[in-house]
């Protein structure tokens, strides 16, 4: 039951997340672009950017803010599917390898639906940062279960 549970809770999050790259996907070139140049420009004026390096530090900027968005909400993708993936009984190789598939399929139609958005385009090299994205969400999640476990077997092997 516990693991029905975690699976529609995992699920879930997986169609969310799936939903906000949609959006994000669907936004025109110049929505999309002041999304980043606002998140970039708040960051200039956090750090006091001086007004005679403020407009390359905001263009440059908009570039990296853009990309880590990618990677991060791919992160939190690769982070859920592996996650409801392990709820189920199959090889950890088969979990690992279905979650940058699935990454990588999503990234793939979502660089081909950004081609339908007005100024916007698809970029493979946007579907491996994605991917990259899946695959670090996806150790981090391996990496958390596996000293999870660690930590729970030291605990229950030293009350013998």
């Amino acid at each position: 039951m516990k693991k029905c549970i975690l699976r529609i809770v995992f699920l879930v999050i997986i169609i969310v997340i799936s939903g906000i790259i949609f959006g994000f996907s669907a936004q025109d070139g110049e929505e999309s672009g002041n999304l980043s140049k606002t998140v970039i420009t708040k960051i200039a004026d956090i750090l006091n950017v001086e007004e005679n390096s403020r407009e390359n530090f905001i263009e440059t900027g908009e570039v990296v803010i853009r990309k880590l968005a990618h990677f991060t909400i791919y992160t939190a993708l690769g982070m859920a599917t592996i996650a409801f993936l392990l709820t189920f009984n199959l090889k950890k190789n088969i979990q690992i390898i279905s979650t940058i598939i699935w990454g990588f399929l999503y990234a793939s139609t979502d660089e081909l639906h950004q081609m339908f958005s007005s100024g916007r385009h698809a970029s493979f090299l946007d579907v491996l940062l994605d991917t990259s994205g899946v695959i670090f969400g996806t150790i981090i999640v391996i990496l958390i279960v596996y000293i999870y476990k660690k930590v729970n077997h030291n605990v229950y092997s030293n009350d013998k």
